[in-house]
């Protein structure tokens, strides 16, 4: 008889592993079906032990342990990509079985019997790749335009094929792996795999299929949970739109599938390359701070063959009330419609304001629920307007009156795609104009839809956010940056390399002219499109970040406390949770709770004093501070069922203030803040 220790495949589980005991030989990587209260699930085998060498621990236990009954033999997963699911839990202080169901596609869990059949049966782990050599991963940085990339990587995919290497290229979305499968599949068809979440359960397994008795090398497209195929072959991983937030899991557990990727490819020694037209700003810093090499030099230049016009830069209409759409952009869509040639209108927001404030008191008109700006919207029919909250769904009537002082006199800010909307509609009352934000299309068919319907009919115009990027196929003769100010509106360190990212996609889905309406000549980033040339900007960017303490020089620890109001406030005013704070904030978070953030930065990778939040095994997310004693009072007061802690680069600019660090200063003789993660980046990622 054994007592084996489980890993299980499956979210929600509060625990890390699981004991059972079986009479079957089960090996660690082995595979297993355990009961979980009523329920069977898939579990992953981590130890194995002869009951006899643990007979005290089982008699000592104040429970009784489940018998495993049904072994389906070793793993198909590799034993690195398992490595690095482990790797990316610890990262991010994530429970194991979290990380691993987060990690591994559906199809894997839910028709593993299938899979299994299909996989080579080689042993446990799934046939480890420790014959490789172990050599330092090469990681290659390239920063290129879209048509450049794709002619490197045509050629780079068929020396590989030569070398007898297989190739996968990680993308975002599932748009993204269907565009570059059709650009890099010409010629080798019968070797392009393209694998996504959003196939069916049939299709997936039926390339899975193909690409496991494939002899030849493949090319494979997919999300990065698909990384799990175990094809031994791959000797070259390229991390395509580096840039996307999409790489970012929404919800729980939040990973960053760049940094799975990353770890991935140094487990098997696979070539890295990270790509995109515009990299992210702290990739780029850490060309000279770990010593990345460019693929090519590293382009900053904007190839684009048509005009950029800077619309009405620093210049006032005299007696003219705002205009949504200014003359120069006006005159320009006339001028191109007259010829039958399309429009596409670009707004950051939808709705018809993003924000609305009371002229008498200065007061935001706010959720009633929690306490989010309420977006003024259209209605669907377009005859009336309401208020409706983008993070509760909760709606007012657009007649209201200032919750604060009672006045009606409210105004509306911001440029949303149902006031760009009405503007066109006034100004080109014939002309069949379309909308494609998530309000229009609430899902990927609706999208698609509404844009073939706008490309079938020429001289017409779009009016779309981020979103219209996903779905465009050709290009548009004039496009229009509706309000190219209020893109700074969103109050995010990053906000600098999201417009350039915004402006590099308005240019590669424009054709002939692209126009931007500014009132601020002087903005950094408008002369940098001037000049043509954005390195001096992501210099003087770099520059900053480093002198403010901003990623990649330091990193951000955000912990969240979700309870009740008596709780939250409790934990909200814990002593030891003062000194370290950069930003602390607790507001009402729906159905009655209260949630309560705080944010650490952290200066120094080194490794300092460390505890545990909890006595005990349930938490195994470490607190780095200075002081021995500085956790002691969270014992009491955070509860593992209630504390999150996780990584954050999303900082708000006036997080960072001077008072934390002057109280830093003051009681602990630092400048700055010191509070790290248990496992710094360069570490887990150290080739």
């Amino acid at each position: 008889m054994k007592i084996i220790s489980v890993i299980p495949l499956k979210k929600g589980i509060p625990k890390g592993d699981l004991t059972y005991f079986t009479v079957l030989d089960i090996s660690p990587g082995s595979i297993v079906s355990i009961p979980i209260k009523s329920k069977k699930t898939l579990a992953l085998v981590v130890s194995s032990e002869e009951l006899k060498d643990r007979k005290s621990n089982v008699k000592g236990m104040d429970f009784s342990l489940r018998k495993v009954t049904e072994n389906k033999g070793s793993s198909v997963f590799l034993k690195e990509f398992m490595d690095t699911i482990f790797d990316t839990g610890k990262y991010f202080t994530q429970n194991k079985n979290n990380a691993v169901a987060s990690l591994i596609p559906n199809i894997f869990l839910e028709e593993y019997d299938k899979i299994k059949n299909i996989s080579a049966k080689d042993g446990p782990w799934g046939n480890s790749l420790k014959d490789r050599p172990s050599l330092k991963t090469e990681k290659l940085l390239f920063q290129y335009p879209f048509s450049d990339r794709v002619s490197v990587y045509k050629t780079l995919i068929r020396e590989s094929f030569a070398r007898g290497k297989s190739v996968f290229m990680v993308l975002p979305t599932e748009i993204d792996i269907n565009n570059f499968a059709e650009q890099l599949s010409k010629g080798i068809e019968q070797f392009v795999f393209a694998v996504s979440s959003g196939m069916s359960p049939q299709k997936n397994l039926a390339i899975y299929e193909k690409i496991m008795a494939s002899s030849h090398p493949v090319l494979i497209l997919g999300t990065a949970p698909f990384l799990s195929i175990p094809k031994k072959d791959i000797g070259t991983i390229i991390l395509e739109h580096e840039n996307s937030n999409a790489y970012k899991t929404i919800r729980r557990p939040h990973l960053d599938l760049r940094v799975f990727t990353e770890i991935y490819a140094s487990k098997i020694n696979a070539k890295l390359i990270i790509a995109d037209e515009m990299l992210r700003f702290e990739t780029i810093g850490r060309k000279d701070m770990e010593n990345l090499n460019p693929l090519y030099p590293l382009s900053f230049r904007i190839d684009f063959l048509g005009e950029i016009e800077i619309s009405n830069k620093g210049q006032k209409e005299d007696g003219k009330k705002f205009q949504v759409l200014k003359s120069q952009s006006t005159e320009g869509i006339k001028s191109a419609l007259k010829d039958k040639k399309s429009v596409f209108i670009f707004s950051l927001r939808k709705g018809l304001a993003t924000e609305t404030l009371c002229r008498d008191c200065g007061e935001t008109v706010s959720c009633g629920k929690c306490g989010t700006p309420l977006v003024l919207y259209l209605s669907h029919r377009g005859k009336k307007r309401m208020f409706v909250c983008n993070r509760c769904g909760e709606e007012k009537s657009g007649d209201t009156a200032c919750a604060s002082c009672g006045s009606w006199n409210l105004v509306p800010l911001g440029i949303g795609t149902d006031t760009v909307q009405e503007e066109a509609k006034k100004l080109f009352p014939k002309i069949k104009i379309f909308k494609l934000d998530k309000e229009s299309a609430k899902t990927g068919r609706g999208a698609q839809k509404i844009i073939k319907e706008f490309e079938s009919n020429p001289g017409s115009i779009l009016i779309g956010t981020e979103m219209a990027f996903f779905y465009l196929k050709n290009k548009i003769p004039l496009s229009i940056i509706a309000s190219f100010d209020s893109l700074w509106s969103i109050p995010n360190f990053r906000m600098s390399e999201k417009i350039i990212q915004i402006v590099f996609s308005m240019i590669g889905n424009t054709s002939e002219k692209l126009i931007i309406q500014t009132k601020n000549e002087k903005d950094e980033v408008i002369r940098a499109i001037e000049s043509e040339n954005f390195l001096p900007f992501v210099r003087g960017e770099l520059e900053e970040r480093k002198k403010f303490g901003y990623p990649p020089f330091k990193r951000f620890i955000k912990i969240t406390y979700l309870g009740d109001k008596e709780q939250t406030k409790k934990a909200k005013e814990t002593p030891c949770l003062k000194f370290p704070i950069i930003r602390l904030s607790m507001k009402f978070y729906l159905t009655n709770s209260y949630i309560f953030r705080l944010i650490l930065k952290s200066l120094w990778i080194r490794k300092i004093c460390c505890k545990k939040l909890t006595e005990g095994n349930d938490m195994k997310v470490r607190f780095c501070y200075i002081r021995h004693d500085v956790s002691r009072p969270l014992r009491g007061v955070l509860r593992p069922a209630h504390f999150e802690l996780n990584l954050n680069d999303n900082l708000l600019p006036w997080e960072v203030q001077k008072e934390g660090e002057r109280y830093a200063s003051e009681h602990y003789g630092l400048g700055r803040l010191v509070v790290i993660e248990d496992k710094p980046l360069p570490r887990i990622l150290a080739g």
